[in-house]
């Protein structure tokens, strides 16, 4: 029985959102949505035993969109929860919404028994019958001395006490099963307003303008659409026990259309549905409509592996494709600063220019940002698989050096001239010693006095080349300006956003800090 609703009440094919033929369609789309998810939750809570509960989501199915079959189920649960009034409540609703049904006379007798299940049960709770029965049991078969209550009695009125036996729940008949469920068959058309017709064989099973649902046993049928202006769109389908179909007709195309639902552990990914040229179809997670037959669907995230499918979509079917997207195993930098085309440097290899943003290996990075007249920026990041890692750099101006390298240049001047003087003054120096010795010295001699002037001279531009060294060095190492600076923000996912241009469309990077 469990296994037979789980049948009746799964919605497989059932459209939610993604109505988008017509302007005032919100309401129906959300109506069908709220429906589909209250049969759902139904089917869940009546497979694990709680009929109550199970019988309630399909009442609330039911207020969302009125359809039969949702009694239907309903009735079932309350009778497996042995709420024998309710159940019958609710196979009378459904005979109201479907006074047609093959089987309303079967429906009607096993209302009438649940009537009298429900009266005999009321009666024990007074005392009236014999037993200590409690809520929900029965004599046993033949028992003596129960009271029973006449067959079609209306709510405990009209009651009589007779001397057959008490009625059983064994008398309910065998437990409803797969074949015996209602399927539901629903039909939108775009536009609206369409005539819909349902056969089986030659015999007309029913007949209404759209949007249309009427309940339908198991069986082999045809539907067909018919507008005064469009062509006649028709097709054969099988009706399995239990299910929920919800046909989607594009009139001016002459086609059957299905439904598609893609759902990613990520949100937010691109969805291409067979030529990714067209561009993407929506965002995940992704509804809408889409020809029967088969389909290649592309779904992309920037920072994720791409991943490719490809899906069948039967006629009135509701395809769900579920997918994990994986991150690539590489990730992004994108550097900005105050100069622009500054060199951007990653593990020692010029990359390109600021602003940058390229892919790199994931894991541990160095980068450094240079330009000229600037100091140089530096850092260590740790670059995330699928994701961007943005920095963001002020470039300071570097110390002027022209002082240093004049004074530098002056000290080596003063150097050389010294070093000249010096060997000048040796020389002279030599010259007089010899001739010193040899007597031929004269006291006059101008000889004297010039190898002293290029002596004093050798010493003081030894002095002023020490001086001016010192100094040197003393630019070369001074420096008041602040350093360079940057900040490295977190990890964040990288998008890539479409534009349209007066040369076609494209799609550039997109971010903020």
């Amino acid at each position: 029985m469990r296994r037979a609703l789980a049948c009746s009440v799964a919605a497989v094919v059932l459209a939610t959102a993604g109505w988008v033929w017509a302007q005032d369609a919100g309401d129906d789309r959300a109506a069908i949505n709220a429906a589909k998810e209250h049969m759902e939750r139904g089917q869940e809570l009546y497979v694990q035993g709680s009929y109550l509960e199970a019988a309630e989501a399909f009442e609330r199915a039911y207020e969302a969109q009125e359809f039969g079959a949702f009694l239907f189920n309903a009735a079932i649960a309350y009778e497996r929860h042995r709420a024998w009034s309710q159940a019958a409540d609710h196979y009378e609703r459904y005979l109201q919404d479907e006074p047609n049904d093959a089987s309303a006379a079967d429906i009607r007798q096993r209302v009438d028994r649940l009537r009298t299940l429900a009266l005999q049960e009321r009666a024990q709770a007074g005392g009236t019958g014999a037993g200590d029965a409690g809520a929900g049991s029965t004599p046993a078969d033949g028992a003596d001395g129960g009271t029973a209550v006449a067959a079609g009695t209306d709510g405990g009125t009209g009651t009589s006490t007779v001397s057959a036996p008490p009625i059983t729940v064994a008398d309910l008949g065998a437990p409803i099963e797969e074949a015996d469920m209602k399927s539901l068959v629903a039909v939108r058309t775009n536009p609206p307003g369409a005539t819909v017709s349902l056969k089986q064989g030659d015999r007309v099973v029913a007949h209404g303008p759209g949007p249309f649902a009427h309940t339908l046993d198991e069986g082999e049928y045809r539907v067909i659409v018919e507008h005064p202006d469009y062509r006649t769109v028709e097709e054969s389908f099988r009706i399995t026990p239990g299910r929920v179909y919800v046909f989607f007709v594009e009139m001016s195309q002459g086609q059957f259309l299905g439904y598609l639902r893609v759902v990613t552990d990520v949100p937010g990914a691109s969805v291409y549905v067979d030529d990714r040229d067209e561009g993407a179809a929506g965002q995940t997670p992704f509804a809408n409509v889409i020809p029967t037959g088969e389909h290649r669907i592309w779904v992309e995230r920037p920072g994720y592996r791409p991943q490719e499918q490809t899906i069948q979509v039967g006629l009135g079917e509701d395809v769900t494709l579920r997918l994990d997207l994986t991150r690539v195993d590489f990730g992004r930098i994108r550097v900005v600063a105050n100069i622009r085309g500054a060199k951007v440097i990653v593990d020692d290899r010029e990359v390109g220019e600021v602003p940058w943003e390229g892919e790199v290996s994931a894991g541990p990075r160095r980068v450094r940002i240079e330009a000229d007249g600037m100091k140089d920026y530096e850092t260590t990041i740790d670059v995330q698989q699928g994701q961007v890692t943005p920095i963001r750099v002020r470039l300071r101006p570097a110390v002027g050096r022209g002082g240093a390298w004049v004074t530098a240049a002056l000290a080596a001047l003063l150097v050389g001239g010294g070093a000249v003087m010096g060997i000048l003054a040796n020389g002279i120096e030599t010259d007089l010693a010899n001739e010193r010795d040899a007597g031929r010295l004269a006291s006059d001699d101008p000889r004297l006095l010039e190898g002293q002037l290029l002596a004093i001279g050798a010493d003081v531009a030894f002095g002023f080349a020490v001086l001016l060294g010192g100094l040197s060095v003393y630019y070369f190492l001074r420096d008041p300006l602040p350093d360079s600076e940057g900040t490295t923000l977190e990890p964040r996912d990288w998008a890539f956003a479409p534009y349209l241009g007066p040369d076609g469309g494209g799609a550039g990077m997109r971010w903020s800090f």
